[in-house]
């Protein structure tokens, strides 16, 4: 398991103090956006799955089977492969507020905005058990503006599928000591 507090310390310019440090709960897979996307992936795929048996039977080229082979594999990363990404995300995933930053650490490298920043919303789960704080990144510009990457960034966010259709929205998903969290946002915001 990885270290939330060392991580982030890692990352820690020297004039900067640490708040907090956390990660999601891997145990929290399903959100709101879940409500579509559950049945369009058991749809798409179901489809998908069948077209690919009848292919065969209709006595098409094999060439044929290519496309709706392709698409098969989409749809089983729609029902079970997104999920293993969502659980892995929030296993290496750190979490961190400072004196100066709210930043989102990966093996990948890491992402931050001023944590003075009041430009985000803070939503909780039924009974307060998770928290996920998200920043308005702003409109889109240029052509990413123009195929629509800022809804698309924020349809898909916390799914899975987040990053496949552009920049991952910056936030913090599912975390589970809230209070703590809020209570360091508000403290480095002052």
């Amino acid at each position: 398991m990885i270290d939330p507090q060392q991580t982030a310390r890692e990352h820690l310019r020297p004039d900067e103090q640490l708040y907090w440090a956390g990660t999601g709960d891997p145990a929290k897979l399903f959100t709101g956006r879940d409500g579509f996307l559950v049945p369009f992936s058991l749809l798409w795929t179901g489809f998908v799955l069948t077209s690919l048996v009848q292919i065969p039977l209709s006595g098409a080229p094999v060439p044929v089977v290519i496309i709706p082979l392709a698409l098969s594999l989409v749809g089983l990363h729609l029902v079970f492969g997104r999920f293993f990404v969502k659980v892995h995300r929030k296993r290496t995933t750190v979490y961190a507020v400072t004196s100066r930053r709210a930043m989102i650490i990966t093996r990948r490298g890491s992402r931050d905005v001023p944590v003075e920043r009041t430009d985000r919303t803070i939503t909780w789960t039924r009974g307060r058990r998770h928290c996920s704080v998200e920043w308005n990144s702003g409109e889109a510009r240029g052509a990413t503006g123009f195929l629509g990457g800022g809804a698309t960034g924020r349809i898909y966010a916390n799914t899975g599928l987040d990053g496949l259709f552009g920049q991952q929205v910056f936030a913090f998903w599912d975390v589970r000591d809230g209070e703590e969290l809020v209570r360091a946002l508000d403290r480095a915001a002052h």
